[in-house]
């Protein structure tokens, strides 16, 4: 079903942004204020599922409880009813109502878009740290586990500021525990490439689970590739569980070492052995960028890097002190004539 065209209460379709595993996205304005927004209409292949419209609807409600200046904003929430979408599409069940909700526009595109095109520097994984951190402490502040954190859940707006998005299948902290990862409804609750041992496990979630996803996004962004890869999904859950990450400069010997221990401390295996939070994990890779020797050049680091001025090759060198040389040996000699010539001069 294609919304492009119709009104949806206040708000005029203007195009199709993009389509995800529960909703589809679109690009609106709304006419009375002169603002352009995002509208994610549940997809209604999932409407008839109850789990489903549940979930919707929940991730509208702890997007409302949230106000941070990098968590994308919620305008408005609203449901579609069966019968009128059946006018557009005589093949929809007019029993079946569809939900939507209205949020702030993001212009930019996602982080996992800008990781396809190309490595990230240093100092662009700084920036995107720098905004996505606080907001993933803020929403664990106010009890929001979000347990789905990942490249594709981070967007840009026209200014490439960061924000958090997507809170689908956030968890509150005071819920009760969740059935295994793999059991609820047939479904993953979570990315596979991004799901810590006890996300996995479906036990003990926390603000910890969200950290080790940043650990993966931060491996992922630095390398260009995921710590852990395989065929299927359980082999993916094995290797989360039981693996070490391996070294950065397996993929990129230019990398620090020193950043190999933030990557292990923000990926441990137990939750108490991680970072206390995230904005801790961004000072620890500060530190260790700050602990490479002077030498050892970064230049991505810097905001607005400069490009470095050529060496001088050992002959180049040796060619530019040589007239300071003669000169020196000139001078000499001229004044060794000087006093010779004062002294015989004194004689007669």
């Amino acid at each position: 079903m294609n919304l492009v065209g119709q009104r949806i209460g206040q708000y005029e379709i203007v195009a199709r942004f993009g389509e995800g595993g529960m909703a589809t996205v679109y690009r609106a304005r709304q006419a009375k204020v002169g603002r352009e927004v995002a509208i994610k209409v549940m997809l209604p292949s999932l409407a008839h599922r109850d789990v489903f419209a549940q979930r919707f609807e929940r991730e509208a409600q702890l997007i409302a409880k949230l106000s941070h200046p990098h968590i994308v904003k919620l305008f408005d929430y609203g449901t579609l009813r069966g019968f009128h979408l059946r006018l557009l599409d005589p093949s929809f069940d007019p029993r079946t109502d569809l939900y939507y909700f209205v949020m702030e526009l993001m212009l930019g595109g996602s982080l996992a878009e800008r990781m396809r095109k190309a490595r990230l520097s240093l100092a662009e994984i700084r920036a995107v740290l720098q905004q996505i951190a606080p907001a993933l402490d803020y929403a664990h502040q106010q009890g929001i586990v979000h347990r789905d954190l990942k490249p594709g859940n981070v967007l840009f707006d026209a200014h490439q500021n960061a924000f958090l998005t997507d809170f689908g299948i956030a968890k509150l902290l005071e819920d009760g525990e969740d059935k295994n990862a793999l059991t609820q409804e047939g479904t993953t609750l979570g990315t596979p490439s991004y799901m810590s041992p006890e996300l996995w496990q479906g036990i003990n979630i926390g603000a910890w689970t969200d950290l080790y996803a940043l650990g993966v996004m931060l491996f992922e962004m630095l390398s260009g590739k995921l710590p852990f890869v395989a065929n299927t999904p359980y082999r993916v859950m094995y290797m989360h569980m039981n693996d070490q990450p391996p070294a950065l400069q397996k993929y990129d010997p230019a990398l620090p070492e020193s950043l190999n221990a933030v990557i292990q401390r923000a990926m441990a295996k137990a939750p108490e052995d991680r970072f206390p939070s995230a904005v801790a994990l961004v000072e620890a890779f500060e530190e260790a960028l700050r602990a490479v020797p002077s030498q050892v050049s970064i230049p991505a680091v810097q905001e607005s890097p400069l490009a470095a001025a050529p060496k001088a090759s050992p002959n180049t060198t040796t060619l530019t002190r040589r007239p300071w040389l003669l000169i020196g040996l000139i001078m000499v000699v001229a004044l060794s004539a000087i006093v010779i010539a004062v002294m015989l001069s004194g004689r007669s």
